[in-house]
């Protein structure tokens, strides 16, 4: 068999783009997916016993912003579920529970104080984050820690505490507290705003447009291909495999998650910022919960600190009730436990009643070790373009390291489409 142009490997969204980019600019691509299935960490399955398709792993997305994610989504004519607004709000915060049609107004009143520290960081972060980042360092730091610091009153600490667990992604101990305020600033929201509309969604699932991308990539998937060890010279790239299979390619795109890195012999070893970052790690940890439950409210969101879910919104009817989707960035919740679910949605709705739960490990995952990308302290002040930029003829993308839009499908998107752009610029 011929040596293809370049070997792809990882076949989530960033990958499938930088696959169909560079068959469309004439190259041979062969991709290499560890999983027996494409996606990466989108994966629309069915919801056990229900007979219905619900997305286990990313979900949300705003076209408006997601600009790079819109183009795709037009051009292969992918249907899209309008954003869901939200009409219905629980809002727990200081050990009490608030519902019912003045919530809104009430968490508006309580983040007062925080909106004028809002707006001078965002015009601090508006001016740095292109030019530079390290004028923010007093911003990358625990987002708990920092929220501790502003003396806010309880209620809004704890919901910003809150939005950090659940739309941050994980321990608020352990995220950064720029990264959580630069996704907002740069992507144009404020965090009552996020939780007022979660956002669009596919109709028909992630697996319509990643299905439809794939047809474009043509070429070779390998599934069930775990990448070993990654070697680049001056001629191209080898790929070792764990079965004792070898792929050579003129040029690499390596996808992965960041947290996988570590499993993969890099010879010659990666730059200094990308063993920093990789130390680092990613510590999205989020728990999603995928629940049928009775009692829901349409267009219903939950939000509270402390709570064993941090977010529980409602996505959509499904068979003997709604589909809830719960967060928990902290707390050890398991999804498969529809008594522990029913326990944590009752903080919120105390009449409704779980059917049944699900959701799937990603930490646990071998293959991502993390949910979405979630910043830590000390990656946004690092060298941004060192960690996306290609070594020898190897060219890096995903969501974890995307300059724009990181942890979302966006991220992923635009990345790949540099990724391969830079393959592009090898032989140029």
């Amino acid at each position: 068999m011929t040596d293809p142009d370049v070997v792809v490997i990882g076949g989530g969204f960033a990958g499938l783009i930088a696959g169909r980019d560079l068959r469309e600019a004439g190259r041979s691509v062969v991709l290499l997916e560890a999983r027996d299935r494409l996606g990466g960490r989108t994966w629309f399955r069915e919801l056990p016993g229900t007979g219905v398709k619900v997305e286990y792993g990313g979900t949300w997305f705003w076209s408006e912003l997601h600009t790079g994610l819109a183009a795709e989504i037009a051009r292969y004519g992918v249907v899209v579920r309008p954003a869901e607004t939200v009409s219905s709000m629980a809002w727990l915060a200081d050990g009490q529970l608030r519902s019912g049609p003045g919530v809104f107004a009430d968490l508006q009143r309580a983040l007062a104080p925080f909106d004028q520290i809002f707006d001078e960081v965002a015009s601090r972060i508006e001016v740095a984050w292109d030019v530079d980042r390290s004028a923010l360092r007093d911003l990358d730091m625990p987002a708990a820690a920092w929220i501790a610091g502003l003396g806010l009153p309880t209620e809004a600490a704890d919901f910003l505490m809150a939005y950090t667990a659940a739309m941050g992604g994980g321990d608020p101990t352990r995220l950064s507290a720029l990264g959580i305020l630069a996704d907002a600033v740069l992507l144009g929201y404020r965090f009552d705003e996020a939780f007022e509309s979660v956002g669009e969604s596919f109709a028909d699932g992630s697996a319509s447009l990643i299905d439809a991308i794939a047809k474009d990539v043509g070429g070779e998937f390998r599934l069930g291909a775990v990448v070993t060890r990654v070697r680049t010279d001056d001629r191209g790239v080898t790929v070792d495999l764990a079965d004792g299979g070898q792929v050579r390619g003129g040029a690499g795109v390596m996808t992965l998650p960041v947290n996988v890195w570590s499993d993969i012999a890099f010879d010659p070893p990666l730059s200094a910022e990308k063993r920093r970052i990789q130390a680092i790690g990613n510590p999205g940890a989020s728990t999603k919960v995928l629940a049928v439950a009775r009692g829901v409210p349409p267009g219903f969101l939950g939000a509270g600190w402390p709570a064993a879910l941090q977010a529980v919104v409602d996505h959509r009817e499904m068979p003997g009730g709604r589909l809830v989707v719960g967060f928990s960035g902290v707390g050890g919740i398991d999804p498969t436990d529809p008594a522990a679910v029913q326990t944590a949605l009752r903080a919120y709705l105390p009449e409704s009643e779980v059917l049944t739960s699900d959701g799937h490990d990603w930490v646990a995952d071998l293959f991502s070790k993390s949910t979405w990308f979630a910043p830590p302290p000390g990656w946004e002040t690092g060298d941004a373009g060192a960690q996306v930029a290609p070594e020898g003829r190897l060219a890096f993308a995903g969501g974890d390291i995307a300059v724009f839009g990181a942890g979302w499908i966006e991220g992923a998107v635009v990345s790949g489409h540099d990724a391969a752009r830079a393959v592009m610029g090898f032989d140029a």
